[in-house]
């Protein structure tokens, strides 16, 4: 799907899932996003993939490497023969690929990047890949967990804290704390997450650029909390609409793709049957 907001909010064998996103104070919008539907071959269960990317802030083409990213990760994942949440990773490898051929054709792209998060969605579980610093938030019962590490500077400086290594002070005030240490660029992955997550009734997941760290975990928390029975389009727009309301001078591109329960009063027809 296209940048921008999608105010309908769609839902797949009990859940609901919806996005926003705004573009900031940057001058074009590097995010991109899908939402697709998916089955699984052997049962033919109804599976949901969400994914986001980032194109990377100061390199060239950011928007077309995070288009180039979602486009062959989502559309390389049915063509797979392996069972579901075996085929993220080959997925990713198709999508890096496709960045390696597009800065081999046009080598003013050698340098443009993506990072990938994506989350598939089984009855009970998620599945999940992350490449770089864009977020899966977790929320249960006003708790909220980051699900993936982030690759970045600040990671790795932080760790080297921990073991003494360098002081706290050096690590927090790092002026490269931000760098990406592992994105989609189509070259060797550095580092890929991975990982799975157990679901129970009324988790909220959400997907998330880094431009989304304008708010705290507490603020996106307080936001699940308070719309988890109004459903994602809500939880999605509540989340941009804080975003802007901070009017953040130097605000990045932020997307939120929010999967959850259906609310109680929805009696809507599945849009997507």
């Amino acid at each position: 799907m296209p940048s921008g907001a999608d105010p309908r909010e769609r839902w797949i064998e009990g859940r609901h899932f919806a996005a926003a996103t705004m573009i900031g104070a940057r001058r074009r919008q590097e995010d991109a996003w899908s939402v697709q539907v998916v089955a699984d071959d052997d049962t033919g269960e109804k599976l949901l993939l969400a994914a986001i990317a980032d194109g990377m802030g100061g390199l060239p083409a950011g928007d077309q490497a995070s288009r180039i990213t979602i486009r062959n990760f989502v559309g390389s994942y049915p063509l797979i023969t392996e069972p579901p949440a075996e085929r993220l990773r080959p997925a990713l490898g198709h999508a890096n690929q496709a960045m390696r051929a597009a800065t081999e054709a046009d080598r003013s792209l050698r340098r443009m990047g993506s990072t990938l998060v994506a989350a598939l969605f089984f009855e009970d579980r998620l599945q999940w890949l992350s490449v770089g610093d864009s977020h899966i938030f977790h929320w249960r019962r006003d708790a909220l967990k980051r699900v993936n590490p982030l690759h970045t500077y600040g990671r790795e400086l932080d760790a080297r804290a921990a073991r003494g290594e360098i002081s706290a002070t050096h690590a927090a005030l790092h002026p490269e704390r931000a760098a990406i240490t592992s994105a989609v660029m189509g070259l060797p992955l550095d580092a890929v997450a991975e990982g799975e997550v157990d679901l129970a009734e009324g988790d909220v997941v959400v997907l998330a650029s880094d431009g989304v760290e304008t708010l705290s975990d507490e603020q996106v928390a307080a936001i699940c909390g308070e719309y988890k029975s109004a459903g994602a389009s809500r939880i999605a727009e509540a989340v941009i609409r804080r975003i802007e309301q901070r009017a953040t001078p130097w605000q990045d591109n932020a997307t939120a793709v929010v999967v959850c329960p259906p609310s109680p009063t929805d009696q809507s027809e599945d849009p997507l049957r």
